[in-house]
């Protein structure tokens, strides 16, 4: 899910798709703040990953993304000794 904060005239919006339309704010802090809030909890509740996006005077960027990320395993302990150090 992508939620998008957007500047348009000097005017503060949210476009949240779970929400279907724009909701205003009077600051973009509280804009951001809100879009990380609901990115977080829905990929806490889904595991599917989220994104807040911020576009401003034409531009885009991808300012949070919650994501899976992999893990390698951690190899086992040796349980023996080599025989070199074992003597």
């Amino acid at each position: 899910m992508v939620i998008t904060v957007k500047c348009s005239a000097a005017q503060w919006s949210l476009l949240d798709p779970a929400a279907g339309s724009a909701e205003a704010f009077g600051s973009g802090a509280a804009a951001f703040d809100t879009a990380v809030e609901r990115a977080g909890d829905h990929y806490r509740r889904t595991g599917q990953e989220s994104i807040v996006r911020v576009e401003a005077l034409g531009n885009s960027i991808e300012a949070v993304r919650f994501q899976a990320v992999a893990v390698a395993p951690v190899p086992a302990q040796a349980t023996e000794l080599h025989p070199a150090i074992a003597r």
